[in-house]
């Protein structure tokens, strides 16, 4: 190779390190960018067989975890020993490259068999090092004849290893927080799922004793009781159906606390038509409970002692304003919601302080008005702290 030749390969060499490092920056699969490595390095170098070879933690082996040039059953398979006669263990400990330009004539070191089954006659490992100096593996390149692999060959091969350390590393750690992320999401779904069974087992007791009551008073009790119960449970079982412990989709959690009461108090009730105005939104837990407590308090009311039997209407509107106001509107078309003399009924304590209470953990402010010639209306604003 003449100088011309020589100047021309470096140049060659110095692009294909930048366009390596240019898409290791923006590639975020490690596989592919091992893969690019080998494909690059052994066009780079003539040869073609490479690979990238993985130290195995706590074992003294290194996986193939990429390569380029072998037969199937080698890359993310095959595996190399580190032992005392290994040049791959040896290159790591000394840091720096070891060439074997003729395996036949190799004494310091045991090559692996598939290296001979693939006709290998010469080699190069260099050791890839991660900050901080901890080895990740190495980088090999194979040839099918004798090779003195040269100075500035080995210093290309020591360049492309250098970036490969800090990008390993950057994708290793990643791997690594994903892996955390997805367990502690198991683990927030497994108890989100434990919490949801266990304020169910609590309800069904609740259920059980309200049926075994023997006055009418320590029923219905009882029974208000359960339902406020059941709405701790459907918050729960909505975060752990929308797999988050962070935001609750509002509409089904009310469509299904709305039809659960009418369904307990279809007796006292008659039919009643549901009309629900509420957008895709969602809201955090810690201010859906106290809505949905709310929501229970008023409804149940409605159910139990504004329809008479007859049905009606119980109409709820959500929505998020521009200026980040939550307002709430709930109404009934009965004869007029009698919230303060249930709230005085012995044993009783719901009603209107409850729900006030409950506005009060929201921040918001209950505003009761007639709704049009018959009927309740209960309106609330209040906005969400971040």
């Amino acid at each position: 190779m003449n100088d011309e030749q020589r100047v021309q390969a470096l140049t060659q060499r110095q692009k294909l390190l930048a366009d390596f490092g240019d898409f290791a920056l923006r590639c975020e699969d490690l596989d592919e960018i091992l893969m690019r490595a080998c494909h690059l390095v052994g066009d780079a170098l003539g040869t073609e067989l490479s690979k990238v070879l993985e130290i195995e933690r706590g074992e003294h082996q290194a996986l193939v975890r990429a390569g380029v040039g072998w037969q199937p059953g080698v890359v993310g398979q095959a595996k190399v020993s580190l032992g005392e006669r290994s040049s791959e263990a040896y290159s790591i400990k000394v840091s720096r490259p070891v060439i074997t330009p003729n395996i036949h004539q190799e004494e310091r070191f045991d090559l692996a068999d598939f290296l001979r089954e693939h006709g290998v006659q010469a080699l190069v490992n260099v050791p890839i090092f991660l900050p901080g100096g901890r080895p990740y593996g190495l980088l090999q390149v194979d040839a099918r004849e004798p090779r003195d692999f040269g100075e500035e060959d080995v210093e290309f091969l020591r360049t492309y290893a250098t970036i490969l350390g800090p990008v390993i590393d950057r994708l290793l750690k990643s791997s690594d927080l994903n892996d955390a992320l997805q367990a502690n999401t198991r683990l927030m779904q497994e108890m989100q799922h434990r919490i949801k069974n266990h304020i169910a087992i609590i309800a069904g007791l609740v259920w059980l004793r309200s049926r075994a009551a023997q006055s009418d008073e320590a029923r219905q009790e009882l029974q208000g009781i359960g339902a406020r119960i059941d709405a701790l449970r459907l918050v729960h079982e909505q975060l752990y159906a929308a797999n988050t412990a962070q935001q609750l989709r509002l509409r089904p959690f009310v469509m299904q606390l709305l039809e659960n009461l009418c369904h307990l108090h279809q007796e006292h009730s008659g039919q009643v038509r549901l009309q629900i105005g509420i957008a895709d939104v969602d809201l955090n837990p810690d201010t859906a409970v106290p809505l949905g407590m709310i929501l229970t308090e008023f409804a149940s009311n409605s159910l139990k002692y504004a329809f008479d039997g007859e049905g009606g209407l119980l109409a709820v509107d959500i929505d998020l304003a521009e200026d980040d106001t939550w307002r709430v509107r709930i109404q009934d078309d009965g004869k007029g919601l009698p919230l303060q003399t249930s709230a005085r009924k012995p044993g009783s304590g719901t009603g209107m302080k409850l729900i006030e209470g409950l506005a009060g953990q929201i921040g918001a402010h209950a505003q009761w008005s007639r709704a049009g010639e018959r009927g309740t209306e209960l309106r609330l604003s209040f906005r969400v702290k971040g």
